[in-house]
């Protein structure tokens, strides 16, 4: 009975200093207490730099274990942007608010502004209710091509194009904000419904003949499910079109990225894989447009247009500022008074207008912007030939009888 008792009371005591012998889980610099700062060497200082470089305070580069200047300015930068003492020395604060959720991105840098003139007046607005739109029933058509600007008005739409330009860029761009209520909301025609992809039209005539008041350019998925690529995730007034994409998210061309459309006006943007064709349309999403990259989501800009996507092209993108509140910017490209734009200067002119979901569609020479039935922007040259691809397929807004001359 004595020895049981001993050993009992030797097990309690063992029991009692054991976590003083167990060493603490690394946290933090517990594992060296001591701060990271230059001349160090090691794996913490890999790690700290990996995770710098996931934040984009180190570029694209080859990383190594010496705490070097140059990672201490990144430190800095980092203590900066998140508000902490800018040290460059890598202590227990600064460890803990890097590898946390919280911590902020480096903040990437932006283009020069672009310089326009301000929008053209419009002479004589009819009368409007205090929303803006058509008093009356009945529609409202102002058109001013050497000016540029474009209005429609109706008691449940209502739409301006404005055409701005920067000379000294030089760049050409049409912005067109859209406002709907009563349930007013986006369609799509398709040519040939029974054989996507298969009866190629001028997006103008495509335009005219669903009677839209505006039609543009989409995802061009008719012609990738054709051609059998990886079309995306396409959905069509709740059906599933395409259920494919691709396996995993990042720069491809295109990526596959999605726009989902809902009932209730709202614009939603999802990677590529994010969710499934199903899921979508168990969460109600009526039509799902697929290209990509997003260029904005939440109403911050996409990491892939700061990193990709750097060529000069004409390019079209529709955004929500708020649901029933729509930016769609079509910018010209391939002609001597537009060159076109990378998909950061889109973004960031989204963004300013109070873009808060945003999803690059198919630009180049697909780009077309359809008002009434006439198509707004210039024909582009690619391969020394002037003209603007022909679709299957339209996004398109408003119903008119009366269509442009």
């Amino acid at each position: 009975m004595r020895r049981l008792t001993r050993f009992l009371t030797c097990a309690l005591c063992a029991l009692m200093l054991l976590p003083l012998l167990t060493p603490p889980l690394p946290s933090a610099l517990a594992e060296e207490g001591t701060a990271l700062t230059v001349g160090d060497r090691g794996e913490r200082v890999l790690q700290a730099k990996k995770r710098l470089q996931a934040l984009k305070y180190f570029g694209k580069t080859s990383l190594s274990r010496e705490y070097t200047e140059k990672t201490a300015e990144a430190v800095r930068a980092f203590q900066r942007a998140n508000g902490l003492e800018e040290t460059g020395v890598l202590d227990g604060l600064t460890w803990d608010v890097l590898f946390s959720d919280s911590a902020k991105k480096a903040p990437q840098p932006t283009l020069r502004p672009l310089a326009s003139a301000a929008p053209t007046p419009v002479p004589d607005w009819p009368e409007r209710d205090t929303e803006g739109f058509l008093a009356a029933e009945g529609e409202y058509f102002y058109e001013n091509d050497d000016e540029g600007l474009w209005i429609y008005l109706s008691p449940d739409l209502r739409i301006v194009i404005t055409r701005r330009q920067d000379a000294s860029v030089p760049l050409i761009w049409f912005e067109t904000e859209i406002w709907t209520r009563g349930g007013m909301a986006f369609e799509t025609a398709v040519t040939d419904p029974a054989h996507p992809g298969k009866k190629f039209r001028y997006p103008y005539d495509i335009a005219k003949d669903a009677g839209f008041v505006l039609g543009f350019s989409d995802d061009f998925y008719a012609t990738r499910m054709a051609d059998k690529e990886t079309v995306g995730i396409i959905i069509r007034n709740g059906e599933i079109i395409s259920s494919q994409t691709n396996k995993k998210a990042g720069h491809h061309l295109p990526n596959l990225d999605m726009l989902a459309q809902y009932p209730d006006g709202r614009l939603e943007v999802y990677v590529c894989n994010e969710h499934t064709a199903e899921k979508l349309v168990a969460m109600g999403a009526v039509n799902v447009f697929s290209f990509g990259p997003i260029l904005l989501r939440n109403g911050e800009i996409n990491d892939l247009v700061y990193d990709y996507y750097r060529s000069i092209e004409p390019r079209q993108a529709l955004g929500m500022i708020e649901p029933g509140h729509y930016l769609l910017l079509s910018v010209q490209g391939r002609i001597k008074t537009s060159k076109g734009t990378m998909l950061q200067r889109v973004a960031e002119m989204m963004r300013e207008r109070g873009v808060t979901q945003a999803l690059n569609l198919d630009g180049g020479n697909t780009m077309a912007l359809v008002f009434r039935g006439r198509m707004l922007n210039k024909m582009a040259t690619y391969n020394k030939q002037k003209f603007v691809r022909t679709v299957t397929t339209l996004i398109g807004i408003g119903h008119t009888d009366s269509m442009a001359e």
